[in-house]
């Protein structure tokens, strides 16, 4: 396998139209900012074997200095889609089912929003700029009650391509929140994250 091949942005589309054309299937993975693991090696050789067309992103797009906005739309424009889900690989106990709703659900409502993000409700007594946000000082109210705030873990966001590519963010103006519990959406930021997840995992099994 030839680990040499990557393509500058400028020629992205010039390569998709010939797999294109040889009715090839493209498909696209990516790590977080490592240019290239072993694991991803793995990937490729996996999804070639199964008779997939293979890209490698380019070394500007593979490091911390990138704005994640220029990845967005870099990433979307070497995709041939008409509709993107952006799935990140820190999600670990978000299950099949999770994907598979809400894709299914995006498909069936995609003309009423423009974009599909998965989210969390936070009821936390949440404060900005020392001042509360979504609760009174007085009276104190109890947790339950709290005014939900949303987050974003990415577990999936889905939206058209070339929104995608234009916003270079998952966010439309009019998304709708594909609320999960905050145990399926549990994001792997540290290594405490990671022995959470990793121990829940275990146990499911």
């Amino acid at each position: 396998m030839n680990y040499q091949k990557i393509i500058d942005y400028k020629n992205i589309e010039k390569v998709l139209n010939v797999h294109r054309k040889k009715k090839k299937i493209i498909v696209q993975c990516h790590g977080a900012f490592d240019l290239l693991h072993i694991g991803h090696l793995k990937h490729f050789e996996t999804a070639k074997k199964k008779g997939f067309s293979t890209h490698y992103r380019d070394s500007y797009y593979s490091t911390s200095k990138v704005p994640m906005s220029e990845v967005y739309s870099y990433i979307a424009s070497s995709v041939d889609a008409t509709h993107v889900a952006w799935i990140n690989v820190t999600n670990p106990l978000a299950g099949p089912k999770i994907y598979d709703d809400a894709a299914s659900f995006y498909k069936k409502n995609f003309n009423r929003f423009d974009s599909l993000l998965s989210a969390t409700e936070l009821k936390e007594n949440f404060f900005y700029k020392g001042k509360p946000i979504n609760f009174k000082r007085s009276p104190w109210p109890r947790s339950q009650d709290l005014k939900p705030l949303i987050s974003l873990p990415f577990v999936i966001n889905i939206l058209k391509r070339n929104n995608l590519i234009k916003w270079g963010s998952c966010v439309g103006k009019k998304p709708f929140f594909y609320i999960l519990n905050n145990l399926d959406a549990k994001d792997i930021d540290n290594p405490e994250d990671f022995k959470i997840c990793e121990s829940i995992y275990k146990s499911r099994k």
